[in-house]
């Protein structure tokens, strides 16, 4: 998870000449970390760990929050047409030399950012910075590629609606953000993708895929300055369209209720969340320990009363869910922050009840070993975050996005000494207590008390 760093864009020297850190404090930034920002707003960023193996990501800023209700889905769309081959280069081409190199790709679309990765050995950067290049200036968009590509998505859209998780978190967004861009699905609509064509996409591509919307990331054993070198080569030639910049749109939470009742259903799987700031917010860090002080359990690893959070044990104990997790999903400038739980349809309401009482609790009377097993536990989560070459990848990449820099894992030690119970008090009595929240429910969901009795949970009178 990432956080606001502690410079701005203003600190980088942009010349893709000269490479250089930026401007920081020496904590701030380890020395294996240096950004660049080429002339037309490229940014390269790099992390070099002495491994043999490189992690390469080229990041896009792109996602269905910046997408329009007649192209939903285009992103992703192009996601699946990103190594089907080039104009330079065809497919059967592309695979040999990914054979050759024995380099393995992916790519990944979420509402804001797009993906595009790779695992190879360090000699093969250079080659692997030009495909990635390729699928975002040279897509071929064969016409059978493209009709093959929506025959998959649209078999990939059924699969999606099978999965209770994906469709009640696309629920969530959909009631809680309702009539702004962040309410749309990622994977689109079937109208949307038979739509979609080669002219459609490659003017999608041109207007939206900017070089300031671009960050080309790396980590292993290469040198800061030959992979600014690679990208100056490759990216350098693009010009960005100060018309074409993308608007992320409002923003508007709305307190709000959507249910799917479907009693053929085993389980009840139920979400609900409150509005609360996103990445680059103060509050960041203690929204992440509240939701680690919540936990996660399941009916399957047990432990009964002797789980050390209270939930965990009050659903252990009289057996109210098979599963449970706290989650906070934060976007640029906002975020959803709750929980999800799978529960029998008799016991919806005690459990809903019992988590409303822990919310409650934590505005009120958490102690500091409550907090102080939340930050031990966020702390394990922040390590694993930057174990191995494509983890790390990930998080230089998304910090670089967010916030155009990088803060060490020191750094965000250092600022976790400094949470305490009052702090996360006040954080939590400010986003929900006598908040309205945004409630998602589908499967046998008879027994989840009405809206008007999930908001009144949500304060407790107090002399």
């Amino acid at each position: 998870m990432f956080r606001k760093i502690l410079y701005s864009i203003s600190n980088v020297v942009r010349c893709p000449s000269r490479p250089c850190s930026c401007v920081c404090s020496p904590s701030a930034v380890p020395a294996i970390n240096r950004l660049t920002i080429l002339d037309n707003g490229v940014r390269v960023a790099t992390e070099t760990n002495g491994s043999s193996l490189a992690a390469v990501s080229l990041f896009v800023e792109a996602g269905s929050r910046f997408e329009t209700a007649c192209n939903n889905g285009i992103t992703h769309f192009v996601e699946h047409m990103a190594y089907k081959g080039f104009n330079s280069m065809n497919r059967c081409q592309l695979e040999e030399l990914l054979r050759c190199m024995g380099a393995k790709m992916t790519a990944h679309t979420s509402r804001e950012i797009q993906v595009f990765s790779a695992q190879c050995v360090t000699e093969c950067v250079p080659a692997i910075v030009g495909i990635l290049s390729h699928v975002i200036t040279d897509l071929a968009l064969n016409e059978c590629e493209l009709e093959v590509e929506k025959m998959n998505m649209q078999l990939e859209l059924i699969d999606a609606d099978r999965d209770p998780r994906t469709v009640l978190f696309d629920y969530l967004h959909a009631t809680a953000f309702q009539g702004t861009p962040l309410s749309k699905r990622v994977i689109g609509t079937s109208e949307n993708i038979e739509r979609f064509d080669k002219f459609y996409t490659s003017a999608f591509i041109c207007e939206h895929y900017q070089p300031y919307k671009l960050a080309l990331v790396c980590a292993g054993d290469i040198a800061h300055e030959d992979m600014v070198c690679f990208a100056q080569n490759k990216f350098g030639h693009m010009v960005g369209d100060p018309c074409c910049e993308s608007e992320e749109g409002p923003t508007r939470f709305t307190g709000s209720q959507v249910l799917f009742r479907d009693d053929s259903m085993p389980f009840a799987h139920v979400a609900i969340a409150f509005e609360v700031p996103g990445y680059n917010s103060p509050e960041f860090l203690t929204l992440m320990v509240a939701k680690n002080l919540i936990g996660t359990w399941s009916k399957g690893q047990g432990g009964g009363m002797k789980n050390a959070w209270p939930l965990a044990q009050a659903a252990a104990s009289e057996d109210m869910c098979e599963y449970f997790e706290s989650f906070y999903i934060p976007y640029r400038d906002v975020g959803l922050w709750g929980i999800y739980f799978v529960s029998r349809k008799m016991d919806v309401e005690d459990m809903l009840y019992n988590i409303q009482n822990t919310w409650m609790n934590m505005c009120v009377t958490t102690q500091f070993y409550d907090i102080d097993r939340a930050v031990n536990n966020l702390k394990f989560q922040l390590a694993k975050n930057v174990e191995g070459g494509v983890r790390s990848c990930l998080d230089l990449g998304m910090q670089t996005m967010y916030s155009c820099g990088r803060q060490g894992l020191d750094d965000w030690y250092y600022q976790l000494e400094g949470q305490n119970s009052v702090g996360l008090r006040t954080t939590m009595d400010k986003f929900i207590y006598d908040r309205c929240p945004a409630v998602a429910a589908i499967g046998p969901v008879e027994g989840l008390p009405d809206y008007t009795r999930i908001r009144a949970g949500q304060y407790w009178l107090r002399l």
